[in-house]
């Protein structure tokens, strides 16, 4: 089967199936200037950022340095950044975009995606709480700031809009209020969380889904040492070992495959380079069904303090 190095989106632009994440994965911002230099070196061309990442100042200085050194064009770029729970009030919204538009040193963003539904309080904590420790929500609907997100297509700020995290029903309402259709949803999705009715029901709304934590985040912080992990599992290490490709590469392949859009990430330029090595061997359909039945619903990013806001979309 083959797969594009590119998906279109129904906004009319093309989104790089294969894209950097930089969520907790650089040290400083020298790590940074040097892992996105080695990333376009070796054909990365969609970078994955947020505010709440902390990421896009550095990420807009090591793109500056690439651009005006003439090794790549701003138009070669697909940069998608996110709006963060705390800036749903429209207004907000807005001033988050033009913060991320300078940050990033660049005149468009090519995705911007609410990143959550649930809204937090205003406040410049990222998580703001009570003095209980408390979540502190605020009551604002996720539409609104949908609405906010048109506004900066309209005026040239953002090519293409999408959701993050959000459900069914969640979407359906944006869709049903919106004058701009979303364009993506990124959410957590690999061969042990397959997201299988989310991810067919954005196929049939013409909504290309981005995979986040592609491999399910082995190098995650919090994770015990008894956790499982994908790139170790017995199926996906025997089909490497079949294709002579590394297990990472199997989990990414899968992913590409079923049509999504896959967001790995690493520091490391050996596997950076490996990581985007996708799109030279095909996984059989028997291979395929295979790793499809490795799905367990293994959720690792829950956001579990937030779940008594009524916008909690797991």
């Amino acid at each position: 089967m083959e797969v594009s190095k590119s998906i279109k989106l129904n906004s009319g632009h093309e989104m790089p199936t294969i894209g950097l994440g930089t969520y907790t994965m650089f040290k400083d911002q020298a790590d940074m200037l040097t892992v996105i230099p080695a990333a376009i070196e070796a054909g990365y061309r969609h970078i994955d950022t947020a505010t709440v990442y902390g990421t896009e100042t550095f990420i807009g200085e090591a793109l500056e340095q690439m651009i005006s050194s003439g090794k790549i064009r701003r138009e070669e770029i697909f940069i998608t950044c996110k709006v963060w729970n705390t800036c749903h009030q429209p207004d907000r919204a807005k001033a988050s975009v033009e913060q991320s538009l300078k940050d990033l040193k660049t005149e468009y963003i090519d995705m911007v995606l609410i990143h959550w539904p649930m809204a937090y309080a205003a406040s410049d904590e990222l998580v703001p709480k009570d003095e209980n420790g408390d979540v502190m929500y605020a009551d604002i609907d996720y539409v609104d700031t949908w609405k906010a997100l048109e506004e900066c297509v309209e005026e040239g700020q953002v090519k293409s809009i999408g959701l993050s995290n959000f459900n069914i029903e969640q979407i359906t309402r944006v869709c049903d209020s919106a004058k701009i259709q979303p364009s993506n949803l990124q959410v957590e999705l690999n061969a042990y969380l397959n997201n299988k009715k989310l991810a067919d029901w954005c196929e049939e709304k013409g909504i290309v889904v981005s995979c986040y934590a592609p491999l399910s985040s082995p190098g995650r912080f919090w994770k015990e040492s008894a956790d499982l992990n994908l790139i170790e599992d017995e199926v996906v290490v025997k089909i490497a070992e079949i294709h002579k490709k590394t297990a990472a590469q199997v989990a990414l392949r899968f992913l590409l495959q079923k049509g999504y859009v896959a967001l790995p990430k690493s520091a490391n330029p050996k596997r950076l380079a490996e990581n985007i090595d996708v799109y030279d061997f095909n996984l059989s359909v028997d291979e395929m069904a295979e790793l499809d039945s490795l799905n367990k619903d293994l959720r690792v990013y829950c956001e579990d303090y937030a779940k008594s806001s009524p916008y909690y979309p797991f």
